[in-house]
């Protein structure tokens, strides 16, 4: 892992003990001796149901609100931009309960509605691979999460869509096959793999593409044991790096050594992600509040941020606002 050891250690405690406390809980020295890197992130509040854009460098409150809009079914659970050639800059959804998801696909210009997938499972995530255009949805299994996280559940499934020409209005059903608990999808251009974490699994997939098909086959080389796997992300500073949370704690995944580290070992961090700069942002639920998470989206440099736009509201997932995959 980069950085020092004293540098590791003091993340390790900020994430065993604060994922719930105020920023001032998280400023020391360690953390506070570099700027805060100028970027934009996507929040999903699963309160309100509503994804907010802001500005990094300034308070996530109602004032400070760069763009934000309430998507339909349910809570906001993946939230991420993407570049095609056919339709532009897009944004892509996915929301969910307990019974039901919806996939959807936003033209980011104008929010434009392109494509939506009504689905029978709780949707967790949506990605979407460059040059083929398919699209994948993951979804854990309908019904209650026992413990609050679904980790006990049974079910789950990956739903795998192909386009029938460039646009991302053409999408059809290609592939739908189960998945225990999916939770996270991340495509990876070096390896040209769709990666799928949820249950005690990640793993990779190949996407095999015909003029009336696409389905995506197992990577038997890339295969990861994890507990209640629950979020991917890239690491901007390190492409032959993959970042990933279940459980038990934050890991990085060397893709040339296929070695896995555990970079941090905290319970129910939801999201976690690096940009270039260096600076690391993550989300996390606390013991006895909301199994979504909390207020806070938490940073390395300078401490934490409140989502402070009233009725109480739950950060999920912190997305950076980048249509680079890694």
């Amino acid at each position: 892992m980069d950085g020092t050891m004293d540098r590791r250690a003091l993340l390790r405690s900020v994430l065993a003990g604060a994922v719930a406390a105020p920023a001032a809980g998280l400023l020391t020295a360690g953390t506070a001796e570099a700027a805060p890197a100028a970027f934009d992130v996507l929040l999903g509040d699963v309160t309100s149901g509503t994804i907010y854009q802001f500005a990094r460098t300034k308070p996530f409150t109602r004032a400070n609100v760069k763009w934000s809009f309430k998507p339909s079914g349910g809570h906001p659970m993946e939230h991420r931009v993407r570049d095609t050639s056919a339709d532009g800059r897009i944004l892509l959804v996915a929301t969910g309960t307990r019974d039901s998801g919806v996939a959807s696909i936003r033209r980011r210009s104008d929010n434009k509605l392109l494509w939506s997938a009504s689905l029978g499972t709780y949707l967790h995530s949506v990605e979407r691979a460059p040059g083929t255009g398919v699209v994948v949805v993951a979804g854990r299994s309908r019904g209650p999460a026992p413990g609050g996280d679904g980790g006990a559940t049974k079910g789950g499934r990956i739903y795998v869509y192909r386009p029938t020409d460039r646009s991302s209005r053409s999408l059809v059903k290609a592939q739908q096959f189960d998945f225990h608990q999916a939770h996270g999808l991340l495509w990876d251009p070096q390896l040209e793999r769709m990666w799928i974490i949820g249950g005690s699994v990640l793993r990779a997939y190949r996407i095999v593409t015909t003029a009336s098909s696409a389905k995506l086959v197992a990577d038997p080389g890339r295969r990861v044991k994890v507990t209640r796997g629950h979020d991917l992300q890239p690491d901007y500073t390190s492409p032959g790096r993959l970042l990933f949370t279940d459980t038990n704690g934050v890991y990085g995944y060397d893709k040339a050594t296929k070695k896995v580290t555990l970079l941090y070992g905290r319970h129910h961090v939801k999201s976690f992600v690096r940009h270039a700069s260096g600076e690391e942002m993550w989300t996390g639920a606390a013991d006895g509040g909301s199994a979504f998470g909390t207020k806070w989206v938490h940073f390395n440099r300078a401490g934490a941020r409140a989502l402070e736009t009233g009725g109480g509201p739950v950060v999920y997932k912190a997305r950076i606002l980048d249509p680079a995959y890694l």
